[in-house]
């Protein structure tokens, strides 16, 4: 995870130019993805165009024109150590608040996170860049908690959903073990009333294996399934 030093030394690094407020605190979350791994592959109107997750490219690309657009400011990161998925993050500006959203790839829930901007920045310009922030750990590890904990998390969540491979052990387990009360393997199925009914005999009536009497209940697992009326009728003979 991020922190307010290694934030502010992307800052440092990048020397980004700010127009007002809350471009400091949209570079605030631009450097948090950065010190956290992510690589940077578009921002600006780019970032926002239809294929900017679908596009497979995931080269990296630098932070010019990233406040070029009015009220709003767009991003696409992606992480090779993490996940393969790329990741849209949108900051809107309202008023004195600038509203944070995160939408992964192949997802519909966005992390989202409202921070208003005159709690972590300071209206001056000067050159020193740690003079036009503060509060700058409380605002790192709020992006930490609410957007890229929760980015990690969908990650876990959607790998934990998918079934279970076809070649798999557990798949071949639902596929092929035998319900309860078939073949001998549970004994047999209790209606709710608490009376057991016998399982129905898998080999069929015949001359030669005759269904048991009613009110009779096979014995399953002999040899022949009801082996003793096999040796009557073999006697018989």
């Amino acid at each position: 995870m991020a922190t307010d030093k290694s934030v502010m030394a992307v800052i440092r690094a990048a020397r980004p130019s700010f127009r007002n407020d809350h471009d400091k605190a949209a570079f605030v979350v631009h450097a948090t993805f950065l010190s956290s791994g992510y690589l940077l592959t578009a921002t600006g109107p780019q970032a926002l165009s239809d294929d900017a997750l679908s596009h497979p490219s995931t080269e990296e690309v630098s932070v010019e024109n990233w406040n070029q657009l009015d009220q709003e400011y767009a991003f696409v990161y992606v992480n090779p150590e993490k996940v393969s998925n790329k990741v849209l993050v949108k900051c809107l500006v309202m008023n004195e608040k600038l509203l944070i959203d995160a939408l992964k790839e192949g997802t519909s829930d966005p992390a989202h996170l409202e921070i208003c901007v005159r709690d972590y920045t300071i209206a001056n310009e000067s050159s020193n860049y740690s003079e036009q922030f503060k509060n700058l750990e409380q605002l790192v590890r709020r992006l930490n908690q609410d957007i890229l904990a929760k980015l990690d998390s969908s990650s876990t969540s959607s790998s934990a959903s998918n079934p279970p491979r076809s070649g798999s052990r557990e798949a071949r387990q639902e596929i092929h073990e035998p319900p309860v009360g078939f073949g001998g393997h549970g004994g047999a199925p209790i209606h709710p009333s608490g009376v057991i009914y016998p399982p129905v005999n898998p080999v069929g009536d015949s001359d030669l294996f005759p269904g048991p009497p009613a009110g009779v209940y096979p014995t399953w697992g002999d040899p022949g399934t009801g082996g003793s009326m096999l040796v009557e009728a073999t006697e018989a003979r």
